[in-house]
């Protein structure tokens, strides 16, 4: 049942990634089109989805919650960042893909193919912690997140203070803080704002599928599957990843409860769309960014049901 689930999540992503695919291989998308949505996501419809995201009954459980989340990503974020530095530096990877695989590593696709998969696995309860643990990650992705995929489009491998700084403000982040502080503050958005909200930041999944399927179509499934750099990606992200989590859930939260489960689950998700968005915002390698995202959510057919079924067993 559980990788039924999975197939089926994973078939709704490979048919939306199929209209940026056509197009391009017609020569009806070209570069700049997907420079231009990407551009519309990361300024206009992902504030927009955090912000909808986040509409929702306040609950000081979920409060207490969140810190947990927090604090766990914030963990493999950082463990993360040591392990990508230390194996780019065995396989002398480019400074310009060590940013973009240690954000791949950190950052899966949590709300798009991650709820539905919660949803099929543990039912509408693991959803409500899932979008709590997706609105965690749109948190770090936009703050520590966009710092590492500017890094890589730097090519020195740091920035200063200051262009760190002009980083986290972005809309992104902006986004969360908006959606965190009508949460907060217990305000819900009338419906004359809080519709169109909703109907905008609801493009941004097709609109992203459609910017991956663009690029998967200039690199090629062939080389795709040649890139040796995107295995490991794979296995830091659909294993390590998940792993560290589950340390993490054992040492701060303890075992046998469903929050922890979604933690562990969400950490387990293919890289996030978003790797290929930002990369082509920021001018960093797109095509890298392409290959690490694609093959992740082919071999997750495989490693997501892993994962589930040992999290039931210990």
């Amino acid at each position: 049942m559980a990788t039924v689930d999975v197939i089926l999540a994973l078939a709704k992503v490979f048919i939306m990634i199929l209209p940026g695919f056509i197009l391009t291989k017609l020569d009806l998308l070209k570069q700049s089109h997907t420079e231009g949505i990407s551009n519309i996501i990361t300024n206009v419809t992902y504030p927009f989805l955090v912000i909808s995201a986040m509409q929702m009954e306040f609950s000081w459980e979920i409060l207490n919650n969140c810190k947990y989340v927090v604090l766990i990503f914030i963990g493999v974020v950082l463990v993360a960042m040591l392990i990508s530095k230390i194996l780019t530096s065995i396989i002398k990877l480019p400074v310009s893909q060590s940013g973009i695989m240690a954000f791949m590593m950190v950052f899966g696709n949590t709300g798009f193919l991650g709820l539905p998969v919660l949803n099929g696995l543990f039912g509408k309860e693991a959803v409500f912690y899932g979008a709590l643990a997706d609105s965690s990650f749109d948190l770090l992705m936009f703050t520590i997140g966009v710092t590492l995929i500017r890094q890589a489009a730097a090519g020195e491998g740091k920035l200063g203070v200051l262009e760190t700084m002009k980083g986290l403000i972005n809309p992104c982040f902006i986004g969360v803080l908006i959606g965190l502080a009508l949460y907060v503050c217990r305000i819900a958005l009338p419906d004359i704002i809080g519709g169109p909200v909703e109907t905008i930041g609801a493009v941004t999944s097709p609109l992203a599928m459609m910017v991956v399927g663009s690029h998967l179509a200039r690199v090629g499934f062939k080389d795709m599957f040649l890139c040796r750099p995107a295995y490991l990606v794979c296995l830091l992200k659909l294993l390590v990843a998940p792993a560290i989590a589950l340390i993490g859930v054992k040492l701060i939260i303890g075992s046998g409860t469903l929050f922890g489960t979604v933690i562990v689950m969400e950490a387990a998700m293919p890289c996030a769309m978003l790797s290929v968005i930002l990369s082509e915002r920021y001018k960093a390698d797109v095509e890298f960014a392409t290959k690490g995202v694609m093959l992740t959510t082919i071999l997750c057919l495989i490693t997501i049901p892993v994962v589930a079924v040992t999290l039931q067993h210990i």
